[in-house]
């Protein structure tokens, strides 16, 4: 029996060690990934400091071009949106992490019918990006409790890099361009062809209705301007899909950018790049409008 437990015990321990070591070294190759997912993840959690950010999934990765906004304001930006439907879990954690660093004056935050509809493939996994920062925050650990697999993550630090694997070990680093501070511009016209609205015949999802007003107190508390947004579509829907974001900022006293139905977009080919995201023209355009407005709330 004792030499069981001292097998168990050589193998425990060569376990954490090697674990240790490849981990630190998938951790400095994600670091200097330009693959979305990890450059968007790691340089939100760890670099930025920008006075003005960015918070969504793909809508607000593609539309809002912090250049235009730095020139417009004269301040810092960086585009903290990542894609794959991010949503309030992701977003609540990254705002907890960051606030560990430093406090932003303003966040625009784009919000999606995710962020508080029972929404498919848009649950608490999403939180699952922010597994190699486990133990960064007591948000983070939150969110990573309620995607199932905290505990895993704190145990292996291989474990944490689960999803970025295949980047990492095939060297894909990607195409991020830094210089760029997040945003990530869509080239090209959309085909119209057969283009519908898209519909959100979804109920209201308490528990991440909750995490929204937690991310607003949360700003407030730290008093950061929030803002929050919704960008052009090429088609609407027939509902109004964002009536409750729109009445949750009212009661908090939040601006709204509401340029959902926005005619200057709307319907024009030429700004999209597919029927829910603007190409870099149609970013390039909105991005000045938005910037022209946060200006005005000086």
């Amino acid at each position: 029996m004792r030499k069981i437990i001292v097998h168990v015990v050589a193998v425990a321990c060569l376990f954490l060690v090697f674990d240790r070591m490849a981990g630190w070294g998938l951790k400095a190759l994600y670091r200097q990934s330009n693959a979305t997912d990890e450059y968007k993840v790691s340089y939100a959690n760890e670099s930025a400091c920008d006075p003005i950010l960015f918070f969504g999934s793909s809508r607000c990765l593609h539309h809002y071009v912090p250049s235009v906004f730095e020139k417009e304001l004269g301040q810092g930006c960086f585009n903290a949106a990542d894609w794959g439907i991010k949503n309030i879990y992701y977003h609540y954690g990254l705002l907890g992490n960051m606030l560990t660093r430093y406090t932003p004056k303003t966040i625009v935050f784009e919000v999606h019918p995710c962020d508080w509809l029972q929404t498919p493939f848009s649950g608490t996994e999403r939180a699952k990006s922010l597994a190699p920062y486990v133990g960064m925050s007591d948000a983070c650990d939150e969110m990573l409790r309620l995607s199932g697999d905290y505990w895993p993550y704190r145990l292996s630090v291989v474990y944490r890099f689960t999803g970025s694997l295949p980047n990492l070990l095939t060297g894909k680093l990607g195409t991020m361009d830094r210089s760029l501070k997040g945003w990530k511009p869509m080239d090209g016209v959309m085909d119209t062809t057969g283009v519908k609205a898209e519909e959100y015949p979804f109920s209201i999802d308490t528990a991440r209705v909750a995490l929204l007003e937690r991310f607003v107190a949360d700003c407030q508390s730290h008093n950061i301007r929030l803002v929050m947004a919704a960008s052009p579509m090429y088609v609407c829907a027939d509902a109004d899909v964002f009536g409750y974001p729109r009445s949750l900022a009212a009661r908090h006293s939040i601006p709204f950018f509401d340029h959902y139905r926005d005619s200057a977009f709307v319907g024009h080919q030429e700004l999209f790049y597919d029927f829910g995201h603007l190409n870099r023209q149609g970013a390039m355009l909105y991005s000045q409008i938005v910037a022209r407005e946060l200006s005005m709330l000086r």
